[in-house]
């Protein structure tokens, strides 16, 4: 089975750790992607993870990581492969999840949100 990721700041993080099911709130992301709730199947490890996410590095500090349920749909294009999503609010629940939400190894390098 697939891991995915779902990477976030201190204040989500903080909101989607509080219940036994993880829910992962549907929003517009900035530029010309469709509304949802993103994951990727790319660990903490993987070089330049902000930049290869499109995302600020503000929201690499803390993860999730859960099994795919072959329930997601993935971005067209060339990033198809690392950006898979969920036109709706996704929950998760506790069989599926793979490892207690932490902090990332990079939240001391590129701060945490707060």
């Amino acid at each position: 089975m697939l891991t995915l990721f779902h990477y976030t700041n201190k204040k989500g993080f903080d909101a989607i750790r509080s219940q036994p099911t993880w829910v992962f709130k549907a929003s517009q992301p900035p530029g010309d992607h469709p509304f949802g709730a993103y994951f990727t199947p790319l660990p903490e490890s993987t070089p330049l993870l902000a930049r290869r996410l499109r995302i600020g590095k503000e929201k690499v500090g803390y993860m999730f990581s859960f099994g795919d349920a072959g329930d997601l749909k993935r971005i067209d294009g060339d990033r198809g492969e690392i950006a898979y999503y969920s036109p709706t609010t996704y929950p998760v629940e506790p069989s599926r999840q793979v490892e207690r939400p932490r902090a990332t190894n990079l939240v001391g390098i590129h701060g945490d949100g707060e």
